[in-house]
């Protein structure tokens, strides 16, 4: 009788243990983990004693915030769509996403909290959150929403000498404002507003020749050599076929650049050897995450292994002009241009300033720090010549713009069945001191030059416009 009752006091306090073991885990290790969590909504019902922080561009420029209203607090996005699907929304029926999930925690001011805030946590207090003030600059912003408005696809801008991100576009996108009235209609609608363009995997086409350059350069094979473009090429049986099969004659590295030539990528890709090539795409960030204050996913050479350890020659030849089953998103591409544009050093992208609190005290200041060195400086300055070719004479010439030198890349790439090809175009400028380099992708639009370029174009003549006014 004795051993019977001692051991259910024993299961009894064991679970008792268990159980408490597990509350602490779940409410104090993984307490952060959790209240990032999307679908977590206890950050939104947090919000009924605290008053989320606001979201600023650069310039100070309101791009959320809560609003007390007679009916309770409302958070607000006074510019609309032209910032979704990147700010996202937070909401109690519908969760949290964007930068409202990611960084609620910041909002909330919940992130290491001072002695006072864990007291205000403790008692429950009535406070207010942190700000955030975004890299973003919404003059940018806008030329870049309203340059893509009405396509499907990305846009993406960054400061290559330190990684700050200036603008990032994707459409369609939404009011989240309206989120919970127009929630059916925006999911039902056509190309996803709720998913973030720029941060999505597409086939490169040919701006991947950008990447390919440094195999061909790391293998030490002669870039002055002339080469015979008769208009395609025939690899281990496979042919590979310049656009509209057009014959582009005797051209070296720069003119092959500026002239988009499949086969001499293809042909002198296979001669630089597919080690190089793989060391070169892993060297570019291919395979790996991206450290970046959003989840980008990983852009990858293969469908099976992002980052493989060989390649077949055919799948090889294919991948050396951006085809095959080389995947890449918009914002690593400007990343890579950026890198380009800064003598081969890729800063680590920032999106997030600096954090205010709400006494508007310093909290957290970024510092530029270099993510990748792909390329040295002698070349970053042979692609740079290959692209200012390409604007001078080849495909990149729509992105011309009168008084500033632009270094550019055109690619069009076949997304497979019988849709339109993607339109993308890759840019810097000033290509003698560049201040901002862009990515434009435009899903399903045509050629790069007819469709992207334009883009990019705008959004560059505005960063040069506004760069004089500073001046």
């Amino acid at each position: 009788m004795n051993d019977g009752i001692r051991k259910i006091a024993l299961i009894m306090v064991f679970s008792f243990v268990f159980l408490s073991l597990g509350l602490v885990y779940w409410q104090v290790v993984k307490a952060d983990e959790m209240l990032d969590n999307p679908a977590n909504r206890r950050a939104i019902y947090l919000e009924e004693r605290i008053t989320r922080g606001g979201i600023f561009d650069r310039n100070g420029v309101v791009l959320a915030k809560t609003e007390q209203t007679a009916d309770g607090k409302v958070r607000t996005y006074p510019q609309g769509e032209m910032f979704e699907p990147l700010l996202g929304y937070a909401t109690v029926k519908y969760g949290s996403a964007g930068l409202e999930a990611t960084e609620a925690e910041t909002l909330l001011g919940m992130k290491n909290p001072s002695i006072l805030r864990r007291i205000q946590n403790a008692f429950e207090l009535q406070r207010t959150g942190n700000d955030l003030i975004l890299t973003l600059d919404s003059r940018l912003q806008e030329t870049a929403y309203q340059s893509l408005q009405g396509k499907t696809g990305a846009v993406v801008a960054i400061d290559p000498q330190n990684g700050d991100v200036l603008a990032l576009v994707s459409q369609p996108s939404y009011d989240a404002g309206a989120i919970e009235q127009d929630w059916d209609k925006i999911i039902a609608e056509k190309d996803s507003p709720l998913v973030n363009h720029a941060f999505s995997l597409f086939p490169p086409g040919s701006i991947m020749k950008v990447v390919t350059s440094a195999a061909i350069f790391q293998a030490g094979l002669d870039t002055t050599e002339l080469y015979d473009c008769e208009g395609s090429t025939v690899i281990n049986g496979q042919t590979i076929q310049e656009q509209n099969d057009k014959a582009h004659g005797w051209v070296n590295y720069d003119l092959a650049l500026a002239y988009s030539c499949n086969t001499y990528f293809a042909q002198y890709g296979i001669k630089a050897g597919v080690n190089h090539f793989l060391e070169a795409v892993s060297n570019f960030g291919f395979g790996r995450d991206i450290p970046f204050d959003q989840y980008v996913p990983i852009s990858s050479i293969t469908r099976d292994d992002p980052l493989p350890e060989n390649l077949s020659l055919n799948l090889f030849a294919e991948s050396t002009f951006g085809q095959g089953q080389v995947m890449v998103s918009p914002f690593h591409m400007a990343l890579i241009t950026a890198g380009v544009a800064n003598d081969g050093k890729i800063m680590v992208p920032h999106l997030i300033d600096s954090v205010l609190d709400s006494k508007q005290n310093s909290i957290y200041q970024r510092t530029p720090e270099v993510w990748l060195t792909p390329l040295s400086k002698e070349e970053a300055e042979k692609i740079t010549s290959g692209m200012v070719l390409a604007v001078n004479k080849g495909t990149a010439s729509p992105g011309a713009i009168s008084g500033a030198q632009i270094a550019a890349k055109t690619g069009s790439a076949e997304p497979g069945g019988d849709g339109d090809t993607h339109a993308w175009y890759i840019a810097f400028a000033p290509a003698e001191n560049p201040e901002i380099a862009v990515a434009v992708l435009v899903e399903h639009g045509g050629t790069g030059g007819g469709a992207a370029a334009p883009i990019a174009k705008a959004v560059i003549e505005k960063a040069l416009e506004l760069k004089e006014g500073e001046n």
